[in-house]
């Protein structure tokens, strides 16, 4: 089924179903299996004995339960609405620019270069421009050899606020600078990339044509980091990205509204200049994506690889990165949100809620069940649950759930190098826990903090104990593990597994970050 987008008054974006029939036959085949395991499995759950011995054990693990199979549901029922956009080949006479920023101490000028030259090296007629954030004279001289111009703030004490627009030190203020002083009366078309995504040849020939639809406010492609042989971090947070700028994506915008993603994004000026530029919040770019919903304004997603950036890859960049993300999308969708998503049709306004929750249940997750064992570590209470019945039931759930998972993965955007048992994001998820903890807190408790920019370096470079909130954990459980001996003199093994498992994953964690340190002192 096709799908087309914009006024009768302008040439329209057409859209396709990525399910196609053979697709859609196997998908609802798959449903009725995985639906009829899950009601099966949840069926004999309630009818365990334990629920009489051990009812508080048995609810704070069936609410576990629910939240992963609800999630697990929710990835799986939002296929259908994945689609994707016929390609359009852009008409000539854009006023085009090619933007993006620079933040000394942040960013190394020679990793800007090596993004400039690309720029410059885009297939359409364009601008290209750096927001120097310091005015350095180096970055200066760069821009001169290469024919880049060249803009900085700082000489502007207007455009360097404490809040709002005009934020001194963040990226919409930067770019909101520029917009006021030339953007927006002079190109039609902004490309704005992070200094660390350099695009292929071919960026501006696959997004542009989709601005004839006078409707479409904006265009998105993925974000895909092209370092994630550094670390098995830059790996890890690689895979946790893979569905959602495959199938996430394309199932927003079978629904109207992709998100827009701030490391790369294209917008048509003169509908950025009605919501009032580059949105006043770290979020900015999820903020935004509202702000078009809400003034009409559509949004294309193109499921093609159109440039490469960084990764983090090492554990301080990963963490307070996560953090500040987890902290900046809570905000929007808990404080901001609710006011501006007022046009949502209910499915967008669901797909927008499970993006918001996506950052938080593990987080909320991982701790309870940690704090779980620990209280049957102690108090003895361990519910029986692997019945015969139970173990068949469940096994046939799980195998259900992992052919769902290599089901979802045939309509990845790099299939063969992203298909497979995403483990590392696993282990990443796990660790970054506290982190997203802390991060919650600091929404529900309103705290404001400076925006600090992720470094922009391939390698792994810094030694630093980021991972020592797990000391806390470790200290928990190993204090209900000796307590649940000393009292019970033995515990069933099944309990045993499980804190056993829990300090192994912890103690590899953080035996990754001391390796590190130790080889950076080495190396020193």
């Amino acid at each position: 089924m096709e799908r087309s987008i914009g006024s009768s008054l302008s040439t329209r974006v057409i859209s396709d179903d990525v399910l196609q029939p053979r697709d859609r036959f196997f998908y609802w085949l798959l449903t009725v299996l995985g639906v009829a395991a899950i009601a099966a499995f949840v069926f004999l759950w309630f009818q365990l004995q334990a629920w009489g011995e051990h009812a508080f054990v048995m609810t704070v693990c069936s609410g576990l339960l629910a939240v992963l199979l609800l999630n697990h549901l929710g990835r799986w029922l939002i296929l259908p609405s994945m689609q994707r956009p016929r390609a359009v080949l852009p008409r000539p006479g854009w006023k085009v620019a090619v933007v993006t920023t620079y933040v000394p101490g942040i960013e190394p000028v020679e990793l800007l270069e090596q993004t400039l030259k690309a720029l410059m090296n885009l297939d359409y007629p364009h601008d290209t421009w750096v927001l120097d954030e310091g005015d350095d004279e180096r970055v200066k001289q760069v821009c001169a050899t290469l024919g880049v111009h060249h803009f900085s703030r700082k000489s502007f004490p207007r455009y360097q606020t404490e809040f709002g627009m005009f934020r001194k030190a963040s990226k919409h203020g930067n770019y909101n600078a520029w917009l006021h002083e030339i953007g927006f009366d002079r190109y039609e078309i902004l490309t704005a990339f992070d200094p660390d995504h350099v695009p292929e040849r071919v960026f501006l020939a696959k997004v542009l044509g989709y601005f004839d639809d006078a409707r479409v406010g904006y265009v998105q492609a993925p974000q895909v980091y092209g370092n994630q042989e550094a670390s098995f971090i830059a790996r890890g947070a690689a895979e946790e990205t893979y569905e959602f700028y495959s199938l996430v994506q394309m199932a927003c915008y079978g629904k109207g509204f992709p998100l827009i993603i701030g490391c790369h994004a294209t917008h048509r000026l003169s509908a950025l200049r009605e919501c009032g530029g580059f949105a006043a919040h770290d979020a900015d770019d999820l903020l935004l994506t509202l702000l078009y919903q809400n003034r009409g304004w559509e949004g294309v997603y193109v499921p093609e690889v159109l440039a490469y950036g960084l990764a983090p890859a090492d554990w301080p960049a990963y963490l307070n990165q996560q953090r500040r993300w987890t902290r900046s999308v809570l905000d929007v969708k808990l404080r901001i949100g609710p006011a501006v998503a007022r046009n949502l049709s209910p499915t967008s306004a669901l797909l927008n809620a499970l993006h918001g929750l996506n950052y938080v249940h593990r987080s909320l997750v991982i701790p309870i069940a940690m704090m779980l064992v620990a209280f049957m570590l102690v108090s003895g209470s361990i519910p029986a649950v692997a019945t015969t019945e139970g173990l068949v039931s469940g096994g046939f759930m799980v195998v259900t759930l992992g052919i769902w998972e290599r089901y979802r993965q045939r309509f990845y955007l790099n299939r063969k190098s992203e298909q497979g048992i995403h483990w590392r994001a696993g282990l990443l998820q796990f660790a970054k826990w506290p982190y997203q903890l802390a991060a919650v807190a600091d929404v529900l408790g309103n705290r404001q903090f400076p925006f600090i920019a992720t470094p922009k370096t391939g390698d792994p470079c810094r030694a630093s104990f980021v991972l020592w909130p797990h000391f806390i954990s470790l200290g928990i459980v190993g204090m209900a593990w000796a307590i649940g001996l000393s009292v019970h003199g033995t515990l069933p093994l099944a309990a045993q597994w499980c804190a056993m498992g829990f300090v192994a994953i912890t103690v590899g964690l953080m035996a990754t970050e001391w390796s590190g340190v130790l080889r950076r002192r080495v190396s020193r």
